[in-house]
């Protein structure tokens, strides 16, 4: 689990995941692109914003889930341990040990989300981010973000408007 790791880069598969995503996003309109600083997903943002010619604007918000002491561990040498196994069952009560709540990350991610001032964003982040600001926006409990699924620069898309969010999609592949 890299968690925050520094230094964690993207690979050479995940390199051609950016520029496939990237290519998708060409066209949508997007007038801003914010990214986790971590290093990975700031080289996804990069390559989305050299096919956009946009900046990218980083933010701890967007940033992975501090894992605390889980993180450089294998999901394997997890699997035995139960605050681990509580972890990935009852995420809105349990904290990784000496890091966040899964509630925490998904509401510094909100709270960035709420600061956009419109338009069309891409957002660069996590996962398990990923999957919270989407149960959110779904009205579905947090608890249950593990039904989601989401692939590495995979696209979903949420449109806020004065109706109140609506999910356009979820995990597309370009």
């Amino acid at each position: 689990m890299a968690g925050r790791t520094p230094g964690v880069d993207l690979s050479d598969r995940g390199i051609e995941q950016a520029q496939r995503t990237a290519s998708k996003l060409a066209g949508c309109g997007i007038t801003a692109i914010h990214s986790s600083p971590l290093d990975r997903t700031r080289q996804t943002a990069e390559i989305i914003a050299g096919h956009l010619g946009l900046p990218v604007v980083p933010s701890d918000s967007l940033a992975e889930i501090d894992f605390g002491e889980w993180t450089g561990h294998r999901f394997a040498d997890l699997d035995d341990r139960e605050d681990w196994r509580r972890w990935n069952y009852f995420r809105s009560g349990t904290r990784a040990p000496g890091g966040e709540t899964m509630l925490e990350a998904q509401a510094r991610a909100l709270r960035h989300i709420e600061g956009l001032a419109g338009g069309a964003v891409a957002l660069v982040s996590h996962c398990d981010v990923i999957r919270a600001v989407l149960t959110h926006f779904l009205g579905m409990p947090i608890d249950l973000l593990l039904r989601l699924e989401i692939a590495p620069a995979s696209i979903s898309t949420v449109e806020i408007g004065p109706w109140g969010p609506r999910i356009l999609r979820i995990n597309e592949e370009p």
